[in-house]
């Protein structure tokens, strides 16, 4: 490897640079993993950390050869795929040093995500370094890294409102309903139709714990579908029994294909009556509506269709892209402290030779004029002679050492620059040798 410090690169396809279709031909299966891993330290890979989310296929690499192993991990691409490298190489990414450690940070705090903010990446490449510890492939310069990604993720979220405030319309239905009403073990949930989005609404609120579950439907089949979806039991009831329903239910959720409003201000103001004075939560998802605006004016009644659900979506992701400044601040600064880090382990072989050719000089002195000039002295006199030797040797070194790590921070990515101060520590290094070392 002669003189060659390592680098850290990223090789991979995510949703911006493929198509499912294709990124897919690259995942592989848990149970492959292992095999996947043997591949890498067969081909000679130091470390390597392999990432296949639905969003992304990527493989992180530390190593000394960089450049080669690159091709290495463009070659395992071809053979998991069946692709030769010309089919897949318009749609890779490569991003090598400061570039590839931004990367990573970067998408596991989210920011490189479809969703914005969303919470599973973090998760997912957590799982996907854990198989890389477990296959002895994530050495120390990939596992400081992910560590750092992992810290950089959790300070994004904690201190930003990147992940805070739902985007999805049916979790904010879901959570507005459960704001509204607190004792939500107790209340009732009426389903009008057999929609998509109803069906996951209903999926929050069986996470949630509602206490009764109504399901009406043209189709009594598509009804206990639904009920299976969900998990639980759900009372199924025809079309024409929704009136009734109404007046014991507490929410109610329309998704029905109609082209005339099946919830008018008229009924709802006898259901109301009956009710007494009890809220009613109304969340129209159908397009057209299926609930008569108009019930806004009845008396505890509260009405949100898909465009006010969708206005309140809006607003977050506002929100969520406003947090992005601080967020990427907060990145830079842990990709500094990172890269600070891993250019100091270029220069600290040669810091560690330096300390150890002076300690020996310092010892080796210390104990002739011991021997000759101070076998007066006693131990503690000693031990303190020792001390004040070791003290002087550490405050003359410390500015050299400072100068030479601030040399390497000043260098980045500049790998000419890297190169020739490597061959100017080296020189230090020799400087400083002893004969005996030499």
């Amino acid at each position: 490897m002669g003189h060659k410090t390592a680098d850290i690169a990223v090789i991979g396809f995510n949703h911006k640079t493929a198509p499912v279709e294709k990124r897919e031909c690259f995942s592989v299966g848990s149970g492959l993993l292992a095999d996947l891993y043997r591949r890498f330290r067969q081909q000679g890979i130091d470390e390597a950390v392999y990432v296949a989310t639905c969003n992304r296929v990527e493989t992180y690499i530390a190593s000394r050869t960089i450049r080669k192993d690159i091709e290495k991990a463009a070659a395992v691409y071809e053979s998991i795929s069946g692709m030769p490298y010309a089919d897949f190489c318009d749609n890779l990414y490569v991003k090598t040093s400061r570039e590839a450690v931004q990367h990573l940070l970067t998408v596991v705090s989210s920011l490189d995500s479809m969703v914005l903010g969303e919470n599973e990446i973090a998760g997912q490449m957590k799982e996907a370094f854990t198989c890389a510890v477990d296959n002895k492939s994530a050495g120390p310069i990939l596992n400081k890294l992910f560590h750092q990604a992992f810290r950089t993720a959790k300070q994004v979220r904690t201190e930003t409102d990147i992940s805070r405030n739902p985007l999805s319309v049916a979790y904010i239905a879901a959570d507005l309903a459960r704001k509204l009403f607190s004792d939500f073990s107790s209340r009732a949930a009426l389903l009008i139709g057999a929609g998509e989005m109803g069906e996951l609404i209903l999926k929050y609120f069986t996470r949630y714990g509602i206490g009764r579950v109504i399901i009406a439907n043209r189709s009594m089949c598509n009804s206990e579908r639904i009920a299976g979806a969900i998990n639980r039991q759900a009372e199924i009831i025809a079309l024409e029994d929704i009136p009734g329903a109404a007046t014991e239910v507490d929410i109610v959720i329309t998704s029905v294909a109609a082209p005339h409003y099946m919830v008018t201000a008229e009924q709802i103001g006898s259901v109301m009556e009956i009710r007494r004075g009890r809220p009613l939560f109304f969340i129209d998802i159908a397009v057209p509506r299926n609930v008569d605006p108009g019930v806004e004016r009845v008396q505890g009644v509260h009405l949100y269709n898909i465009d006010s659900l969708q206005g309140i979506a809006d607003d977050n992701l506002k929100s969520r892209i406003r947090a992005v400044d601080l967020a990427r601040e907060f990145i830079e600064a842990n990709a500094d402290e990172f890269i600070e880090w891993f250019q100091g382990l270029a220069v600290a072989p040669a810091i560690v030779s330096i300390r150890k050719t002076f300690d020996h000089i310092r010892a080796r002195e210390l104990e002739r004029f011991r021997r000759k000039k101070m076998k007066h002295l006693g131990e503690q006199d000693f031990a303190l002679i020792e001390e004040l030797t070791r003290q002087i040797m550490t405050k003359s070194l410390h500015n050299p050492i400072m100068n030479l790590k601030r040399h390497h921070r000043s260098v980045r990515d500049d790998h000419t620059k890297k190169e020739h101060l490597h061959l100017q520590t080296k020189f230090i290094e020799e400087l400083f040798k002893s004969n005996e070392d030499a």
